[in-house]
């Protein structure tokens, strides 16, 4: 649980459910969900539903961790009220019983509307995420996403209003997105305030109208270390905001290891991981900024939790520190007594200072 102020960002079990393009209208340029998701059915029925929630509440290990049931994939929203209610009663059911605290939903934010709210507060709908990929109009044209930023800032007011929480979901690298224009919604995000953002860069899937594109030479994916460094400006400016990010980087799916279906792009099996490594890089120079007097000797004290994190993939972030400070020894230990997040800096044994990193919290597992 990570406190910020008076706001209050959770890290719930989820159970999720995929419904495979339901209710959207449109079809992305960047949309393959059968590798993306994984080859789900068509259609869900009641019978998966249960047999998917009861194994995973018999896995779950922590009994005072948030269950929530989510449904993600489509657009919720847009799809049949019919399917919605079904899809959501038979969820409910384990709200009733209290074996789940709650449920969350994905979708448009051109699908909300005040006629479907009532619905999702009957069953137990707490959370909205908003499939808000970029907040540049063009961009969003460009990837035929059929809705404009306005849409999005809408969607958010309307929802807060009616007291659910909001979630975002962005993208980096989308086609004609620029640094500036990723900065841009980076700044709307954070006016408009929602709970969490996921965010993950595009990678170009098989049997897309982003394929086309690449193999036509109309595109160019970021590369990885491209991506991490616009995600690792985009958790510290989130965060530092307030706001939590609960995922960097695609899931990987058994079906994107199959040979051709990934055909480019930043993706890697721990790109959330090489994020936060960034972001603890980040942090760790401002902290050594501090030092106003030549030292001979560093000690950096973390939480065991985060000595992976602070050292970097392959120990690139120890380099910079030595690069940064060539004449100067230094140690990393873990203390049981060191907060997740916190580093602690020892400079010739003298007194020690510290720096926060803002959204990482006890509860927290490996961003991936």
């Amino acid at each position: 649980m990570k406190k910020t102020g008076k706001r209050i960002v959770t890290s719930p079990f989820i159970i999720p459910f995929f419904m495979m393009n339901e209710g959207c209208p449109y079809r992305c340029v960047f949309c393959n969900q059968r590798i993306s998701a994984g080859d789900f059915p068509r259609r869900l029925t009641q019978d998966s539903l249960d047999r998917e929630v009861r194994a995973s509440l018999a896995w779950k290990r922590d009994p005072s961790r948030k269950v929530e049931v989510a449904f993600y994939g489509g657009s919720f929203t847009g799809a049949d009220v019919v399917y919605q209610e079904q899809l959501l009663s038979w969820a409910y059911k384990y709200v009733e019983e209290g074996f789940i605290d709650s449920i969350r939903i994905s979708t448009r934010p051109d699908d909300i509307t005040g006629d479907a709210l009532p619905l999702l507060r009957k069953y137990g709908v707490k959370t909205v995420e908003i499939g808000a990929q970029s907040f540049v109009d063009e961009v969003l044209r460009q990837a035929q996403r059929g809705h404009l930023a306005a849409d999005t800032e809408r969607a958010v007011c309307l929802l807060k209003e009616n007291g659910f929480r909001t979630g975002l979901h962005l993208m980096v690298g989308l086609p004609q997105d620029t640094e500036e224009g990723f900065y841009h919604s980076l700044d709307q995000t954070i006016r408009l305030k929602p709970d969490t953002v996921r965010i993950h860069p595009v990678v170009v899937l098989k049997e897309t109208r982003l394929a086309e594109m690449f193999l036509r030479g109309d595109y160019r994916p970021l590369d990885l270390q491209q991506a991490v460094q616009l995600c690792k400006t985009a958790w510290v400016r989130l965060t530092e905001a307030g706001i939590g990010v609960i995922r960097m980087g695609l899931h990987e799916t058994p079906e994107m290891a199959e040979p051709g279906n990934v055909l480019a792009g930043p993706l890697h099996p721990a790109f959330g991981s090489l994020v936060l490594s960034a972001v603890f890089l980040e942090y760790t120079m401002k902290l050594l900024e501090r030092l106003s007097f030549r030292v001979t000797n560093l000690k950096f004290i973390l939480s065991g939790r985060d000595v992976s994190c602070f050292c970097g993939h392959h120990k690139m972030n120890l380099a910079a520190i030595k690069a940064l400070c060539p004449f100067t020894d230094f140690v990393v230990e873990s203390s049981h007594q060191q907060k997740r997040g916190e580093i602690t800096l020892l400079a010739d044994g003298g007194a020690a200072c510290s720096v926060r990193i803002p959204g990482i919290h006890e509860e927290q597992g490996a961003y991936v």
